[in-house]
């Protein structure tokens, strides 16, 4: 695992700071509903999931991803924070995206978050664990709407999230769910 972590994020910052020509890149912003599963039976749940994506070419990319969600057993919400490797392949009308990265996520029991609200959302309520793991995931994203510097889509979303504590909840999560996003290209006219 440390290993991957050390090669992705060298490999993002090679991407970074690699001489090149100079070029405006690409953001794209999306919001979805998901439904979650994990290794612990019955343990069923979903809830918004939010992606941010800047490309610095039109394949390869970075991305933040993060979720709230709430999971049937011991009660419990689930805040998801990923960092990723992304690339993407244009298939006709279809985007096909791909995303690699690292997780952080807070397993926060509902009687914690409605006692201690606030030190919920800083994720150090009393009985919050705090996990980490890694990630990949896939979207299928179809454009509908043309704009000035990019356009709307819808897409479909599947990722699967293998924990390195397992001691500490379940071993795997999964989600399944769709989105709605746009694209900004910098590089792209205005007018």
């Amino acid at each position: 695992m440390r290993i991957a972590t050390v090669f992705l994020a060298l490999g993002v910052l090679g991407v970074v700071v690699a001489p090149t020509r100079a070029r405006a890149g690409e953001l794209t912003l999306d919001v979805g509903l998901q439904a979650t599963t994990t290794a612990w039976p019955d343990d069923r749940g979903g809830g918004a999931a939010l992606q941010a994506a800047y490309w610095f070419r039109s394949w390869l990319g970075a991305s933040f991803i993060g979720k709230e969600h709430y999971a049937q057993v011991d009660d419990r919400f689930l805040s998801y924070f990923s960092v990723n490797a992304a690339v993407r392949r244009d298939l006709g009308r279809v985007r096909l995206g791909g995303t690699l990265g690292v997780v952080h996520q807070h397993e926060e029991p509902y009687a914690a978050v409605m006692e201690q609200p606030v030190a919920s959302l800083f994720g150090v309520a009393d009985g919050t664990r705090h996990r980490m793991g890694t990630r990949a995931g896939l979207q299928l994203a179809v454009p509908f709407r043309a704009h000035r510097r990019g356009d709307w889509y819808v897409a479909l979303d599947v990722d699967a999230t293998r924990f390195l504590d397992q001691d500490r909840g379940p071993g795997w999560m999964s989600s399944l769910g769709a989105s709605i996003g746009f694209s900004w290209d910098f590089a792209r006219s205005g007018k």
